[in-house]
């Protein structure tokens, strides 16, 4: 009898745990949507940045300049984006929330999530 509760108790966690995957999949995909969002915005003001630089009277070599600067830091605001959304989606994991609840001690995993 103790046995066949146990494997009641065990079925309850797991179909919990799916519920759970679930969730947090219906949660990585709002981030996902949300930083393609975003990045497609943040594209679109540099590019129009981009465009007032290509037209303004300034010379060659201070367009070229100024350019790739604005380059670099659209880069750097992107790459942000994705490390930001990266944080969120490894904090909500379920799987790392159950290994920080075993464990005093847990850094987030180094794994894409």
């Amino acid at each position: 009898m103790r046995k066949l509760l146990d494997l009641f108790s065990q079925e309850t966690d797991s179909i919990e745990e799916i519920d759970e995957e679930k969730n947090y999949d219906h949660v990585v995909i709002e981030i996902i949507d949300d930083v393609v969002k975003k990045k497609k915005e943040l594209h679109y003001r540099y590019n129009q940045i981009f465009e007032r630089l290509w037209v303004s009277a300034k010379s060659i070599p201070e367009k070229k300049l100024i350019a790739k600067k604005l380059l670099n830091r659209l880069l750097r605001e992107s790459d942000q984006l994705f490390i930001r959304a990266q944080i969120q989606a490894t904090k909500m994991c379920p799987i790392c929330k159950k290994a920080k609840e075993e464990q005093k001690i847990f850094k987030f995993s180094d794994s894409l999530h």
